[in-house]
């Protein structure tokens, strides 16, 4: 494929599109661990967990919905608005309120719930282009949160000292900037909104809350390893560990937008039999593993000179091929996930996601408490997802390969609506 392909390619802009918001991510935990060291990028690292949390909860029950239902439907398009509004109100109320009586200052809380809100209607603005396949106005979307976030902490670094404040602060206004510009690139017949009141909430709620349960788990166990770690061996710990993810969060962004590429291709082409898109998600999935390897390998040799970029801290080999070893396993389960979700089984993606987290809870508990270091945490996680992805392609995708074409046109029936 030439250079004109490669930027034609709608897979390429949504890696693109992944890659530049990580370099956003990556750009702002290296000032944290700069400016506020171990414990401090613990902290942010910590913080930007429940973002993106909340944030794929969001994208998952809101996100999905918007491009698997037909959003052109003035009820469902009024009930995607309407559960924005709810799931933004309660996410910032409860992790806001949460946060500023454990780790953050009242002012800190607020420009942290303010923060979220943005991120989460970013990434819906953000699902839309992916719903109508321009992933190229993603890196332009993205380009604008990455500059205005890094320009706001190189502003406030030239006239005082970067403090928490100022990383949320930093975050809301990338944040915001991003928005407008996602709202003047949209196409013509996606700049409308419909009325909530009488819209159908209840369709959008039969289908989004399952499929925001499922991609809630990972950032939740995400968060709640984040958690343990501080608990078990402190703040440092996790810093250490963060400091380790950072190397490789470009492979694992590049994954995820992958996967986002996928679960569109699987939307547009969802009349095929799902044998064929079974093995179209091997491929991919076969190809997404070898490149993660490729990539982590090389993060892995050069830990030493990268390690420098993240600051005073030693970044630990062991930890970086753990979040190595977590890439290839996302890749080895996001591919039949998304697919699973939409030949219309959410339900039955999220009790094995449920079942997979508490199997990765469990032995992390057990990890921890029994004193080893807490660079083992992301091969635990690794593990869960593994199990994950077996329990998809046994106990979701096979069944759904055997059953009659009349039972799955029913079950989709349903789940749609």
């Amino acid at each position: 494929m030439g250079v004109g392909g490669l930027l034609r390619s709608r897979a390429v802009g949504a890696a693109v599109a992944q890659v530049w918001q990580a370099v956003g991510n990556f750009g702002l935990q290296i000032i944290a661990a700069w400016t506020l060291g171990a414990a401090g990028l613990g902290l942010i690292s910590l913080s930007l967990g429940v973002i993106i949390l909340a944030t794929a909860l969001a994208s998952g029950m809101i996100g999905d919905s918007l491009v698997i239902l037909q959003r052109d439907n003035p009820r469902i398009r009024g009930a995607l608005l309407g559960w924005a509004l709810i799931v933004a109100a309660v996410s910032a109320v409860v992790t806001g309120v949460a946060m500023a009586v454990t780790l953050l200052t009242p002012l800190q809380a607020v420009l942290f719930a303010c923060a979220l809100v943005a991120f989460q209607f970013e990434e819906l603005l953000r699902r839309v282009f992916m719903g109508v396949m321009q992933f190229w106005r993603l890196v332009v979307v993205d380009s604008v949160a990455v500059m205005g976030a890094l320009g706001s902490l190189a502003l406030v670094a030239m006239f005082g000292s970067v403090t928490v404040e100022a990383f949320f602060a930093a975050l809301l206004f990338g944040q915001l900037a991003a928005i407008v510009v996602a709202v003047l690139l949209l196409p013509r017949e996606e700049r409308w909104l419909a009325p909530v009141r009488g819209a159908d909430l209840r369709a959008v709620w039969a289908f989004g809350s399952w499929r925001g349960a499922q991609v809630a788990v990972p950032q939740l166990m995400m968060t709640a390893s984040r958690v343990l770690i501080t608990a078990f061996a402190g703040g440092v710990a996790l810093g250490l560990v963060e400091g380790a993810r950072i190397l490789v969060a470009p492979v694992l962004l590049t994954v995820q937008g992958l996967g986002s590429y996928l679960l569109s291709t699987y939307v547009r082409d969802k009349s095929i039999g799902v044998v064929e898109l079974r093995r179209r998600a091997w491929r991919a999935s076969g190809l997404m593993m070898g490149a993660a390897l490729l990539a982590g390998a090389a993060i892995f040799a050069l830990t030493g000179p990268l390690g420098r970029i993240v600051g005073d801290i030693a970044v630990e080999r062991l930890a970086v091929a753990g979040w190595v070893a977590y890439v290839i396993a996302s890749a080895s389960f996001q591919p039949f996930a998304s697919l699973a979700a939409v030949k219309g089984a959410p339900r039955r993606v999220f009790a094995c996601r449920v079942v997979d987290a508490s199997f990765a809870a469990a032995l992390f508990v057990i990890v921890l408490a029994a004193g080893l270091p807490a660079a083992w945490a992301p091969f635990v996680l690794a593990a869960g997802l593994v199990l994950g992805g077996v329990l998809v392609r046994a106990a979701v995708l096979a069944p759904l390969t055997k059953e009659s074409p009349a039972r799955r046109a029913t079950e989709l029936r349903i789940g749609h609506a």
